[in-house]
């Protein structure tokens, strides 16, 4: 038995075919999720429709007869369809910066503003509920809306033929309106922010359930975060272990049955198991490659050409000659943060002799993971049985300064799955739970081989 998963990432899109039998991953497929040109600088769009016709392709290239999907992949954005589900925007994804911009019409205010005046809550930038608000104070949202939507509920939607007006609880928190624990909408937000005439919007649906079937008759569950479908594919005993997440940005996600969540983190819908408590940085990786670039480009003022991944080389190489912790204190909220969206970053310690590159490298690296574990600050309960520390992306297992500081931040066990597309994997795994393939309690042991099977090859 194969089941797919399908992850609608940032970057690129991928998918990972599952053979329950043998218990390993059989056929992986991707493709780039390029940035949707636009001239207003606070924006960040993909579009919907290479989106959906990418995933297509890539479903139609697997041989092997498919017993049921998932979608997971990147939330908070929203796209508008109309009646028939057809896309009448792009989507703006999470990292759309329009309910920060300010608003003549409002004094100079921005939307951010409005709102929180308004309803006293704080929605960060690329909130799908906040994006929307800011749309209709920009004349941005366009006839004949007649949903909102996330891209996980459009490519769900395309692939069963039908308008999704349900999703699993982890894509409706993102919105920013939605109680993890009365599962229920915050009607305070949602009066104000869809007022009428508006678009409709998405109620929950239970844990695993089924959307509906494709044309062939594959079922096809609700859509699911991507925070938690790499838990669920990732994370074996989620009462000792926790998931740090290094990409564009940067995630911890601690398991827990209690829904008592320190201010410092967000709490969030765990497939009807518990909960996660996550804390999300906004730049992680991209920190990184600023710095990069910046590298790049004091070489290309030399005269000097050098391909990306030779300055990536030349960084490494530069901290690896340093010392550990670095003298230079990097703060890589270069984006701003999930409470502040004004924060930006900045390099304390300067001295006379110390402004060199191997502690310019280090002391971002450090950074970047500093902002992850700041986060226990005040969550010291759900951190208390910890004993291992499973980290993924790309940045993790190529650079080994990251995986080292890691280790020294956190002081736990890291492991260093060889799995990838852990979102991917986790979908799959959720198909063949939702499609009664697998029972949850099996699940230890499956995930137990495919971390084996998967470091063998």
């Amino acid at each position: 038995m194969y089941t797919l998963g399908i992850d609608i990432g940032t970057t690129n899109l991928n998918v990972s075919l599952l053979d329950l039998d043998e218990r390993r991953i059989v056929q992986r497929r991707s493709a780039p999720n390029p940035r949707f040109p636009s001239p207003d600088e606070y924006a960040y769009l993909q579009d919907p429709g290479l989106i959906i016709a990418s995933v297509r392709d890539m479903i139609a290239s697997i041989q092997e007869p498919i017993s049921a999907m998932c979608v997971t992949g990147q939330v908070h954005g929203i796209l508008y369809v109309d009646s028939q589900g057809r896309p009448l925007s792009s989507l703006s994804t999470w990292l759309d910066r329009r309910g920060t911009v300010s608003l003549p019409s409002q004094g100079g205010k921005t939307a951010q503003t409005l709102l929180f005046e308004k309803t006293g809550i704080h929605l960060p930038n690329g909130y799908g509920l906040l994006s929307h608000y800011a749309n209709r104070w920009l004349g941005l949202v366009p006839p004949g809306a007649h949903r909102i939507l996330g891209i996980l509920e459009y490519v769900t939607g395309e692939l069963v033929g039908e308008v999704l007006t349900r999703s699993d609880g982890s894509t409706l928190g993102p919105f920013g309106g939605f109680d993890p624990v009365t599962e229920r909408q915050n009607p305070v937000l949602l009066n104000e922010v869809l007022d009428s005439p508006t678009p409709g919007f998405l109620s929950p649906a239970r844990p695993f359930e089924i959307a509906g079937t494709t044309a062939r008759g594959i079922p096809v569950t609700y859509p699911v975060g991507d925070n938690q479908a790499g838990f669920f594919g990732l994370i074996a005993r989620p009462a000792s272990t926790c998931l740090v997440s290094i990409g564009t940005s940067g995630q911890i996600s601690v398991f827990s049955p209690s829904s008592v969540c320190a201010p410092t983190m967000e709490l969030r819908p765990y497939l009807g198991l518990g909960f996660l408590h996550v804390g999300a940085t906004l730049c992680a990786g991209k920190a990184y490659e600023v710095l990069q670039k910046f590298l790049q480009e004091v070489l290309k003022a030399g005269g000097i050409s050098v391909e990306d991944e030779a300055v990536f080389r030349m960084m490494a190489r530069s901290a690896q000659a340093v010392g550990a912790p670095s003298p230079l204190e990097v703060d890589t909220a270069f984006n701003g943060s999930r409470s502040d969206a004004h924060r930006r970053g900045s390099i304390r310690g300067i001295t006379l002799d110390n402004l060199t590159l191997g502690n310019m490298v280090r002391g971002t690296v450090e950074g970047i993971i500093r902002e992850l574990e700041e986060f226990r600050q005040g969550a010291e309960g759900i951190f208390r049985d910890l004993r291992t520390l499973v980290a993924t992306g790309s940045a993790v297992r190529k650079n080994p300064l990251f995986s080292q500081e890691l280790e020294r931040q956190f002081n736990l066990e890291l492991r260093i799955p060889q799995i990838d597309g852990g979102a991917a994997l986790g979908a799959a795994l959720i198909a063949a739970v939702g499609a009664h393939l697998v029972s949850l309690p099996d699940l230890e042991g499956l995930i137990d081989d495919l971390w084996q099977k998967e470091a063998m090859q």
